[in-house]
């Protein structure tokens, strides 16, 4: 029982010190938007005493308040601090670092131009880094494309990515793959069709980025035995406004069929905000290709292209889920469609989750696990 006593005055004491020093870093951002910068220094040498819980923008944050508070020292200490923490790990960060009239002060200290080199190299290094793991991502994705395959030109027992390309018109556009490690070439497989978010503000295709590894619906494929199919969009050919993008999703899964082993009538469409709205318009489209639907943190609407929602997921299932904090795609606004929609969309399963924002299912602690449940739902129709 004292043990257990322990325990719990632990965490109460955990969850007050976390409740103050978010309290403290509200009063520090207020002080420094009044241009108080003696009080916010003070907030500061409270709130940076503990550096595993800070970012890069707080020590940055707290040595505008010591430059301009008679510290010059302690903002040189916590901009090197930052400075290990990734700050200026861009050009455009590195140029608005270096003409910010909030630490002109330092200008005139050695310490200052030492800093600004050492962010030159580092950036340098982390550009060398990262097109190195770029090189590497694509040499592996290209080698899972054509290394595997057999006479019958069927992709041998293999897992992981792969990347192909579709032709529309003169435009190369590319699309993953990912086999779980549990795939096997003679068992027909499901497969989890998954369009993205963003495209309204993307210039160039995403693919030669190895944090796409990283998105959650590949941890959903390896947890449910599913192939994933990634395709990619961008704001010229995304499904937002271009017709052929939409089209494109079915070639893709043409070609999937043609070399991996599916089984035809487990294929699933699911789709993350931009993705999602997409998913709607192609739940309302008479076909056999999709056995089931799934959005996440999506607006039922498009710009150009009509929802009938007496079409969607006709005898088919449709899962969708918003958190009630989204800011960027109002949960009150999809809700109110949903409410005026559901008696004609009758398989239309609508889903809250309280808390998480708009891109909730990049939570580390629970976005994987809500995907996962959402997904079962729909894959076990």
């Amino acid at each position: 029982m004292r043990f257990l006593l322990i325990i719990t005055f632990s965490l109460i004491m955990q969850a007050l010190t976390a409740q103050h020093q978010d309290t403290l870093m509200e009063r520090a951002a207020e002080a420094l938007n009044q241009k108080d910068y003696c009080t916010a220094f003070d907030h500061f040498n409270i709130i940076l005493q503990d550096s595993s819980k800070r970012t890069p923008y707080d020590y940055y944050s707290g040595a505008v308040s010591a430059a301009n508070c008679a510290a010059e020292q302690q903002a040189l200490r916590w901009l090197d601090m930052a400075l290990a923490k990734g700050l200026g790990l861009n050009e455009e960060e590195i140029s608005y670092i270096e003409t910010d009239r909030n630490l002109v002060r330092l200008h005139t200290h050695s310490e200052w131009e030492v800093f600004i080199s050492r962010m030159k190299n580092a950036y340098a290094n982390h550009r060398i880094s990262e097109e190195k793991k770029a090189d590497e991502w694509l040499n592996s994705l290209l080698k899972n494309n054509i290394s595997h395959r057999n006479q019958n030109n069927a992709i041998e027992k293999t897992d992981g990515f792969a990347l192909f390309f579709t032709n529309v018109d003169s435009l190369s556009v590319p699309y993953l793959v990912y086999v779980p490690s549990t795939y096997e070439p003679s068992q027909a497989s499901q497969v989890i069709v998954f369009l993205h978010g963003g495209v309204v503000n993307l210039d160039d295709f995403q693919h030669k980025s190895p944090d796409i590894a990283r998105e959650p619906i590949f941890a959903i494929g390896e947890r449910t035995h599913s192939i994933v199919v990634y395709p990619f969009g961008k704001k010229d050919f995304g499904w937002s406004r271009q017709r052929k993008a939409f089209e494109n999703i079915y070639t893709i899964i043409d070609s999937v069929e043609s070399i991996y082993n599916v089984a035809p009538s487990k294929i699933y469409l699911g789709g993350m905000s931009n993705g999602g709205s997409a998913v709607y318009w192609f739940a309302t489209q008479k076909t056999d290709t999709f056995a089931g639907y799934f959005a996440v943190s999506a607006l039922p609407a498009l710009p150009d292209m009509e929802i009938d929602f007496d079409e969607l997921a006709s005898e088919k299932p449709f899962y969708s889920i918003h958190a009630q904090d989204d800011d960027v795609v109002v949960y009150d606004s999809v809700r109110a469609i949903y409410t005026e929609n559901k008696s004609a969309a009758a398989n239309w399963h609508f889903q809250t989750v309280d808390t998480g924002g708009h891109g909730f299912i990049y939570r580390p602690d629970i976005g994987v696990a809500l995907l996962e449940t959402l997904t079962r739902q729909l894959l076990t129709k």
